[in-house]
């Protein structure tokens, strides 16, 4: 039963992959097509507001990861197990805002989306996210990740009580 689960996560896992055109397709097709200019790249960025929206992600991911750490060891933590909880939680926030923020990742995002988009793809893309309609779906997305989030957290936590009992587990055997 074990092997056909794995079998069955393999097969997703990669069936993206199967499925996309082979790299050479892929790559040619690309450069028949006009590419995006730094400055097409820039207003589309602009057009999205990108910052805010990544500093908005950012926030909403530290919220949901100390919440749901909070929910699964809250209850079994000392006050001295919890506030160490706390520091190192600060700690690793701190950690993945460096690497993850906007001034770290906005190079990696202008060069993909140069390298991924047409000229006339992100021409289109900036329109879009420049009309109302574009506007409203940018301003509503950190509220569908916030609700995404709260509906997956009770998935989370079942798996991270899991996880837990499994190390406690493991780790009672191993003394």
């Amino acid at each position: 039963m074990r092997r056909i689960g794995l079998s069955l996560a393999l097969l997703f896992a990669f069936a993206p992959a199967i499925a996309a055109e082979p790299p050479a397709q892929a790559a040619a097709a690309q450069a028949a097509a006009e590419s995006a200019s730094a400055a097409d790249v820039d207003r589309l960025l602009q057009a999205m507001d990108m910052k805010a929206m990544m500093a908005g992600m950012m926030q909403q991911m530290g919220a949901a990861q100390e919440k749901m750490l909070a929910d699964a060891f809250g209850n079994d933590l000392t006050e001295d197990k919890r506030k160490q909880m706390q520091e190192a939680m600060a700690a690793s926030n701190a950690i993945i805002q460096k690497h993850l923020s906007w001034d770290a990742l906005e190079p990696i995002v202008r060069k993909v989306y140069a390298q991924v988009f047409s000229k006339r793809e992100v021409q289109a893309m900036t329109a879009f996210y420049a009309s109302p309609e574009g506007a409203s779906i940018l301003k509503k997305a950190p509220q569908a990740m916030a609700l995404t989030m709260q509906e997956i957290q009770p998935v989370m936590l079942s798996a991270m009580q899991e996880v837990k009992t499994a190390i406690e587990q493991q780790a009672a055997g191993a003394k």
